[in-house]
């Protein structure tokens, strides 16, 4: 029985604490944001799914879709504005390995598109590029399975996005 547990440490402690063989890795995130606009936030909630490539153990490419929503006070508190928002960011990634993970941070650009409801008003749509960047801490479960928990942060114009999201992410 001894020899067992210690031939599966030992075979445990020798996979390889990355994610990735082939350098491509898929996942997906949700978690709340918390949407600026107009000098007034609030809270909401953000999804989406992400590819990565692998150029080596530091550094990465990502692109991904997210998409969100919040209801964000108007001007006088009279009313609310409801605010969907699709992002597509590219980013790229520097990673600081650990035992059983890594830290990261990663700058970039997104893509944005959103539109703002509000009672009485037509909709306000607006798309174009903004900044993106974040930080976060990952944790390898298994040899092909990582665990996240993310800070993003996006402009997109008049509207701007602070998320913390929990990921799931694939290696391949």
């Amino acid at each position: 029985m001894k020899r067992i547990g210690l031939v599966a440490t030992l075979l445990l402690c020798a996979a390889p604490a990355s994610a990735d063989l082939l350098g491509f890795s898929v996942g997906a995130t949700v978690g709340g944001a918390r949407v600026e606009y107009e000098g007034n936030d609030d809270y909401g909630v953000e999804y989406g799914i992400n590819g990565s490539y692998h150029i080596n153990d530091m550094f990465s490419i990502n692109a991904g879709v997210v998409q969100g929503s919040a209801d964000v006070d108007a001007r006088g508190g009279n009313a609310k504005n409801e605010i969907d928002y699709t992002a597509f960011p590219l980013t790229l990634r520097a990673d600081l390995p650990l035992v059983i993970g890594s830290v990261y941070g990663k700058l970039g650009t997104n893509y944005y598109d959103y539109d703002i409801d509000r009672s009485g008003v037509p909709r306000e749509s607006d798309d174009g590029w903004g900044f993106a960047g974040g930080a976060g801490v990952v944790f390898t479960m298994l040899p092909f399975i990582d665990l996240s928990l993310n800070y993003e942060y996006r402009d997109m114009g008049d509207v701007t996005n602070n998320s913390i999201l929990f990921g799931v992410s694939a290696g391949l």
